[in-house]
């Protein structure tokens, strides 16, 4: 073999390696888990997947982009949103047994979405680590002359016009990695839920937290009927005493009286 060919042979050994290599490379990459679905695994693992939905029910949405509202419907059928508290618009890709992720949508958070087969729906931060914001906030848009009321228990009614119950979420929740309560609560804001999450420097990330729209805990028209009527006497009773006491002491009691009144809900 002249030098010529010894140099064609080389060439093209090397181009053959490299060839295979590239096409090794997918296959390689393959058994790798994904941002999302390592995310996913973190989520279902603090939710369990055996209520999750394969899709989304009649009149929910779960978003392509963060930076878009979740859709789902209240008691009424009437439409109800919920923003993401995210801070980047990124794109959503399904993984595990029905989670959405939204991977790096805030500050060292990950941001996710679980419709669950009652109709409910699953809003849900991914605390990466200890720089992670500790307040997720969620705009709420409720059917209109609705508002957000928190209950003694913790969790949140959204009440109609009338007093009657169109929706809420579940009292709050957070776990660390080791599927360790940490503490959490919700606060209002006009149309804003928020929920604050209390880590510690000992605390385990990534933490999940999530406030769950669902149905099955206010769906029972016992209790629908019993909050109604308990919270139109409690506003009965605030429009008397302003009767007596001039309005800007009735506003105190009235709404001092709805959140008494509602915080019995589960107990009615």
């Amino acid at each position: 073999m002249n030098h010529c060919q010894r140099i064609a042979s080389a060439i093209t050994a090397v181009i053959t390696t490299g060839a295979l290599t590239v096409g090794l490379a997918p296959a390689a990459s393959a058994d790798t888990p994904s941002v999302s679905e390592r995310t996913a695994t973190v989520v279902e693992k603090a939710t369990g997947a055996v209520d999750l939905a394969a899709k989304p029910g009649v009149g929910q949405d779960v978003p392509s982009h963060a930076g878009s509202d979740v859709t789902t419907l209240s008691a009424t059928g009437k439409a109800v949103s919920i923003g993401l508290p995210e801070t980047k618009n990124v794109a959503g890709t399904k993984a595990g047994s029905g989670t959405t992720v939204y991977p790096g949508a805030a500050p060292s958070t990950d941001l996710a979405v679980q419709p669950t087969d009652d109709g409910g729906i699953r809003a849900l931060a991914v605390l990466k680590d200890a720089t992670a914001p500790r307040e997720q906030r969620y705009d709420i848009d409720l059917p209109d002359g609705s508002r957000l009321v928190k209950l003694n228990n913790g969790a949140v009614a959204a009440l109609g016009a009338d007093g009657a119950v169109v929706g809420g979420f579940d009292a709050p929740w957070a776990k660390d990695t080791n599927g360790r309560p940490v503490p959490t609560q919700y606060r209002i804001e006009g149309d804003t839920l928020i929920q604050t999450v209390e880590t510690t420097p000992t605390t385990a990330f990534p933490v999940v937290a999530d406030p769950w729209w669902n149905p099955t805990t206010w769906k029972s028209w016992k209790k629908v009927r019993c909050i109604a009527k308990t919270s139109q006497g409690a506003a009965v009773a605030g429009g008397f005493g302003g009767a007596f006491t001039g309005p800007g002491i009735a506003a105190g009691a009235g709404v001092g009286a709805v959140g008494g009144a509602l915080g019995g809900i589960w107990s009615c």
